[in-house]
């Protein structure tokens, strides 16, 4: 029987540490982005996306110090990696009152 391999403290037990487990996972999600901001505070570099180039390539932008790179990897090749000149900044548009 169930009884003779299970006892109600061991279940109890169980359900208990579920339980915890759920709460925390609900916890984490309400508070995902207070902590991702903690958690990536003293990073210098980030990994802004990854892109499939074919079934061996991949070309990646990560941001080093507020430069960004760009870096194409293979499976038989060294990566190459390429500093991106920074994007001008668009000029601003007048409104004229009509």
């Amino acid at each position: 029987m169930v009884t003779d391999v299970l006892q109600f403290d061991q279940i109890f037990k169980v359900g208990g540490f579920l339980a915890v487990l759920v709460a925390a996972l609900f916890l984490v999600q309400a508070n995902r982005s207070k902590l991702s901001g903690r958690i990536a505070k003293g990073r210098r570099m980030q990994l802004s996306e990854v892109a499939a180039l074919g079934p061996d390539t991949r070309a990646m932008l990560l941001a080093v110090d507020g430069t960004e790179f760009l870096v194409v990897t293979t499976k038989r090749q060294q990566p190459v990696i390429t500093e991106l000149a920074p994007a001008p900044a668009k000029p601003a548009v007048a409104q004229v009152a009509a």
